[in-house]
């Protein structure tokens, strides 16, 4: 009697160890599932940078509630190296530039981590949503939803591999088009969380250099 009991655990004891796995499987799945199609949060970096540049604008900024993804280009990058090489820079600070830029992607602001209140948040998802439908249409839900006729949307910043430089694109759109504009710019870390612009890569649009 006491072996055949002995067996009935060891026998139940297997059973267990072969199903606990699959069951962590299907929790793994379901966990999955639930964090798919979620746009993840910025890096602290980034988030940094951008208190930085909010500080720069006193007024309400109307801004998009997700960095950009897409906004540099092949002539960024030789703009970029053209910019290094002239000014005695080391073109290894941003070496694989062009694959981190093929791998961009839509990333969220965490507004946690956004210090300044002058920050009027529109919904990108809402804002594309309208925009399929036409671009009088995202301007009306603007209006609508904001009471707003202008936005700004950024890209996420491209550090250097020592984190002393950026590249980020910073575009302004307006209601009539006259006034919108967009550039893809350098800065240089000057110290604890401040930048400095030092050269304008591209730019499209009614520019003029702030």
């Amino acid at each position: 009697m006491k072996t055949y009991l002995i067996a009935i655990a060891l026998l139940a004891t297997m059973l267990f160890a072969c199903d606990a796995p699959a069951s962590k499987k299907k929790v793994a799945a379901k966990s999955n599932a639930v964090d798919k199609g979620k746009t993840p949060f910025a890096s602290a970096e980034a988030h940094q940078f951008m208190n930085w540049w909010l500080m720069q604008n006193p007024i309400t900024v109307n801004l998009n509630d997700q960095f950009r993804a897409k906004l540099f280009y092949k002539k960024d990058v030789i703009e970029l190296f053209k910019f290094l090489k002239k000014n005695g820079q080391k073109a290894s600070l941003f070496e694989g530039i062009q694959d981190t830029i093929n791998g961009l992607s839509y990333k969220r602001f965490d507004p946690t981590k956004i210090a300044s209140t002058n920050v009027n948040w529109i919904d990108q998802d809402r804002l594309r949503s309208c925009r399929k439908i036409s671009k009088d249409a995202m301007w009306e839900c603007l209006q609508q939803d904001y009471g707003i006729t202008d936005y700004y949307y950024v890209s996420l910043p491209l550090f250097s591999s020592d984190k002393n430089w950026a590249v980020v694109s910073i575009n302004y759109m307006e209601v009539s088009g006259k006034k919108s504009k967009g550039a893809n710019r350098l800065f240089k870390k000057t110290g604890f969380n401040q930048w400095e612009e030092v050269a304008i890569l591209t730019f499209w649009g009614k520019f003029e250099s702030d």
